[in-house]
């Protein structure tokens, strides 16, 4: 299932260094099923430290990420809708000190 999905993706044409995650919409708190290699060298986490952690990303949630794109994205999921945004991300090595659940 996740191959095809795999290949649908790639059959659409993006590029090739765009970075992306896949989510279980299935299970209580959508865990990540996969993230791209793109993704990985942007963020500095590896595949097994994003395996299975929410979608919501509070891993790389840090002191100057905007509180209400939070909520935003709570409230997205939990509606089952669609929209676009912005957000600041941390990566794994930022200096930064991400903020604690």
């Amino acid at each position: 299932m996740l191959f095809k999905l795999f290949r649908v993706i790639q059959g659409r044409g993006w590029p090739s260094d765009s970075s992306f995650l896949l989510a279980n919409a299935q299970i209580v708190d959508y865990p990540i099923v996969y993230c791209n290699e793109s993704f990985c060298k942007i963020s500095g986490f590896t595949r097994a430290e994003v395996m299975q952690k929410s979608c919501r990303c509070a891993f790389m949630v840090g002191e100057l990420t905007d509180k209400e794109t939070i909520k935003r994205i709570d409230e997205i999921l939990e509606n089952h809708y669609q929209d676009q945004f912005e957000i600041l991300l941390y990566k794994k090595n930022s200096k930064f000190k991400p903020l604690s659940n």
